[in-house]
């Protein structure tokens, strides 16, 4: 019987030695897999949330757009030809390039006749306007993209032009 013991005895220790293995590296693979898809969670988390920053954003502006355009159509259309903008003036011959001045249409700078406008109103280039206390004007010319809501009157000299300064004028688009 000693030997049928130590058979007994010997076996499940080997067995036992086999099934923790086992479940050690089933331990193991499921805290891997949980590891992972943790990981996979935190990143589909933070991608769900910044869609839906992106989707609110997009809600904002389409009801910022909407108002704005109900807006500007519920502006009389006589007064969506009428803006009150910033004039300043120049002299062609006072600047420091030699030869003729080109305007952003090609054609040449003339004092009495060009007007330019900052670039927000650049659908008004080849349209004639009225200027408040100055005339008829064509707008030919772009200012600088620093400024906005503005008109730059070409003058003959600069004389006028420094007597001119800084105004607020109406401007009434004719065509």
């Amino acid at each position: 019987m000693a030997d049928d013991e130590k058979t007994t005895t010997a076996t499940p220790p080997i067995k036992g030695g086999l099934c923790m293995a086992a479940a050690t590296a089933a331990l193991a693979v499921s805290a891997l897999a949980l590891t992972q898809a943790g990981d996979w969670l935190r990143r589909a988390t933070g991608e769900l949330r910044h869609e839906t920053v992106l989707m609110a954003q997009d809600a904002a502006m389409a009801r910022s757009e909407a108002a704005m355009a109900a807006g500007l159509f519920a502006i009389d259309p006589e007064e969506r030809r009428r803006l009150r903008l910033t004039a300043t003036a120049y002299c062609p011959e006072c600047l420091d390039d030699d030869g003729p001045q080109l305007s952003a249409s090609g054609a040449p700078v003339r004092a009495g006749r060009t007007v330019a406008v900052s670039r927000d109103l650049r659908r008004l280039l080849g349209r004639k306007v009225y200027i408040e206390g100055v005339g008829v004007r064509v707008v030919e010319d772009l200012m600088h993209p620093r400024h906005a809501g503005r008109l730059d009157l070409c003058l003959p000299n600069k004389r006028q032009a420094v007597d001119f300064g800084v105004q607020t004028l109406e401007v009434v688009i004719l065509d």
